[in-house]
């Protein structure tokens, strides 16, 4: 659809149109190895949002595969941890993460958004179509209508062409712009995120008031204990509220604000060599590994809202409006319907043989009444 409408090869945003191209092939090479989800093939035919709805499962099912592999990575995140950063002689591999996740993030999701949109596109201006055929077959006064101005369905068609266009191109700038946040900046808070554990601790024993050693909980076991009693009683608070209670309500959201706060999250290894080493190296990847799953699936879910707000309620409202926003410019409808000269020579044409007729039958009248 996309790459045949008049904008496949028009930039939206940064995203070039060879960007989106690698797209669409990423796409092909899914459906050739059978890796594309059995429901996003396009063998049944949909209409409408259906449509819609499946253009944005193919964009999830083709942002993995367009995933890039942060294994060929490895050659970077020494030089990317950089040297003396902020004054700290310290290895900072927080600053290679970054990296990692700002250009995975980058080819994997901003092509495929335009993509989306071109192809939301296409589907929008196939509704036009449809609709246009569809008041022809219904409405007979608009059928002639359309038949004899044979400008006004162009009009129509490059008015609701620009409309689309508009409408792309906002809702382009926005989810490009909005998305970049997700990645600008690392959050070990981020959920889903599980940071890599630490090497095997030796065991601890504290000794007791009656001299006998007990082992102390690890420092996993501890975190592990205070993640489940966090959960457990933030669903005690839910599960408490069996009616509407405003002071409730605002009292759990205050708190978890405040749990929040205070949860102490690790995110890479504080142990670090002077100089960094093959081992720390795949830490680091595992890492933004982890991190970009994590990522992703925010993403993803947040490309709902995106696109229904953006995209399908958006193009609602432009439809709306479109009919009655065109009327009301000051349109030339003589220029919709310009002389056709073929058709006036026909008129005259026709206009002399109904004379020719007319003047026949007064003869055959005259004949007859002299007959009489």
């Amino acid at each position: 659809l996309e790459e045949e409408s008049v904008w496949s090869d028009q930039r939206l945003g940064t995203v070039s149109p060879e960007d989106e191209e690698e797209w669409r092939n990423i796409i092909e090479r899914m459906i050739d190895d059978g890796t594309m989800p059995d429901h996003a093939y396009a063998q049944r035919y949909f209409l409408g949002g259906k449509q819609f709805q499946r253009a944005t499962v193919v964009l999830k099912a083709a942002m993995a595969e367009a995933f890039p592999n942060i294994s060929e990575m490895k050659e970077f995140v020494p030089s990317g941890s950089g040297y003396l950063q902020g004054g700290l002689q310290r290895e900072n591999w927080e600053r290679a993460t970054l990296a990692i996740v700002k250009m995975t993030s980058e080819l994997s999701i901003h092509p495929g958004i335009n993509f989306l949109i071109k192809h939301a596109g296409a589907i929008f201006k196939h509704l036009f179509t449809v609709a246009m055929k569809d008041i022809k077959l219904q409405d007979v006064k608009m059928g002639r209508l359309l038949d004899i101005s044979p400008g006004l369905e162009g009009r129509l068609s490059d008015e609701f062409d620009k409309v689309l266009w508009d409408l792309m191109q906002n809702a382009s700038d926005k989810m490009h712009v909005s998305t970049k946040s997700w990645y600008s900046c690392l959050d070990p808070n981020l959920p889903g995120f599980q940071p890599l554990e630490d090497e095997a601790e030796e065991d601890v024993y504290q000794l007791e008031a009656g001299g006998e050693f007990v082992k102390t909980p690890s420092r996993k076991q501890v975190q592990q204990e205070k993640q489940k009693e966090g959960l457990l009683n933030r669903f005690a608070s839910l599960f408490s509220l069996k009616t509407v209670d405003d002071t409730t309500a605002k009292n759990i959201l205050r708190d978890r604000a405040i749990q929040k706060a205070g949860e102490r999250k690790r995110f890479l290894a504080e142990e670090r060599t002077a100089m960094m080493n093959d081992a720390e190296t795949d830490k680091v990847i595992l890492s933004a590994f982890h991190y970009v799953i994590a990522l992703h699936e925010q993403i993803h879910t947040y490309l709902n809202f995106q696109i229904n707000d953006f995209l399908y309620n958006e193009f609602k409202n432009q439809v709306e409006n479109f009919p009655r926003e065109m009327v009301s410019d000051k349109i030339d409808f003589g220029a919709l319907c310009p002389p056709n000269k073929s058709l006036d020579d026909e008129i005259v044409s026709l206009e002399a043989k109904m004379r020719g007729i007319d003047e026949s039958l007064s003869d055959v009248n005259n004949i007859q009444s002299q007959m009489v």
